[in-house]
């Protein structure tokens, strides 16, 4: 493990979402087991156990301590998402003033509210130049705000402790049952944000695509009428000037400046190249990380839409696909952490320069 990686584990290890994913993952493998009990017991043969003296399921101690270590887990993952709703209204009001002044900037000012009565206030809002994109991220926040004030609001009652409550546990439930359909809606909106970005990167990426292999030609092209690369000619004696035999000292510069102003423009086409093939890479990545979010937000519905019986899957099932999204989500913070780390680097080396000079 090299120093860079082990110190992005010591960020992921100490972050709260780096702490919330291992909680979540492991919450996921417990629950997983618990549904197939069979499958890590599958494995002893591979280990050396003997197959006769392998239980083919799990005892009840076994079942309860894996039920209670799964109950304490998801209440640990709830302390850490305790004022998230904050976050998240706070991330749709970013969004949105940051969408409304991008547009005032482009020159595309919102509707007026004559319009807005006229054609609706759901329409007037898509009018005012934020775009679909961003009002399906804003709205996706602002139910999965709900989604947490439903869980801080039973927090205390999920403590389950004698005497202390506020709802009571069956209201809780029914508190959180409501919460958890907020939660379904705020991931179908993010599959529709995340593959509405998709589609328009795509779009960027091709666009960028043939403006590469344009820019490609033509520096081939104007390398190519360059020929060969010319010495600048010296200047002709005083006496080849005076009897008028500089007619061929001229044609030479014109043709040594001809073929500078040709590599000028190569040399400018490739810095261009160099940017365009950065800002494709730059456009794949996001592309990539974006698809990847909407892929664990699609495996994520099938949690909050079995707790409130809109997805007909098992529990263990449900298991799986929780255990594959909070990898893929895992990865999202692990790599944060480590752009974090890197950033913090470079910021020392950067401080450390002037004192080693």
């Amino acid at each position: 493990m090299s120093q860079n990686t082990f110190h992005q584990f010591i960020k992921f290890s100490t972050d709260a979402y780096g702490l919330e994913r291992t909680l979540r993952f492991l919450q996921s493998l417990t629950q997983l087991l618990l549904s197939y009990p069979s499958l890590p017991l599958a494995l002893l043969p591979f280990l050396g156990f003997p197959a006769e003296k392998i239980p083919r399921t799990l005892s009840p101690r076994k079942k309860l301590t894996l039920t209670e270590l799964k109950s304490r887990l998801s209440l640990g993952r709830r302390y850490f998402r305790l004022f998230r709703f904050l976050e998240s209204f706070s991330q749709a009001f970013d969004k949105y003033i940051e969408a409304s002044a991008k547009s005032k900037a482009e020159g595309k000012p919102p509707s007026s509210g004559a319009a807005k009565a006229k054609a609706g206030l759901a329409v007037g809002l898509l009018l005012g130049g934020v775009g679909i994109e961003k009002w399906l991220e804003i709205l996706s926040k602002s139910f999965n705000g709900v989604y947490y004030c439903a869980e801080t609001a039973t927090f205390v009652d999920e403590l389950k402790v004698d005497g202390l409550g506020v709802w009571g546990r069956e209201l809780a439930r029914k508190v959180m049952k409501e919460g958890n359909r907020m939660w379904f809606f705020a991931l179908i909106l993010a599959v529709l944000a995340g593959g509405w970005k998709v589609g328009r990167l795509g779009a960027e990426i091709a666009q960028t695509r043939r403006e590469v292999r344009h820019l490609e030609k033509e520096v081939r092209r104007e390398r190519g009428a360059a020929g060969p690369t010319l010495v600048k000619p010296p200047p002709p004696q005083t006496s080849s000037r005076s009897k008028g035999g500089h007619g061929g000292w001229e044609e030479q510069q014109q043709q040594w400046r001809e073929q500078e102003m040709r590599l000028g423009r190569v040399r400018v086409g490739e810095e261009k190249l160099e940017e365009l093939r950065t800002k494709l890479d730059k456009l794949l990545d996001t592309r990539y990380k974006a698809g990847r979010r909407a892929v664990a937000d699609v495996l994520d519905m099938a949690v909050p839409g079995k707790a409130v019986g809109w997805v007909p899957f098992s529990t263990g099932v449900v298991s799986a696909l929780m255990l594959a999204s909070t990898w893929l989500t895992g990865l999202e913070v692990w790599e944060k952490c480590g752009e974090s780390v890197a950033k913090s680097e470079a910021k020392g080396e950067a401080k450390a320069k002037p004192k080693s000079e």
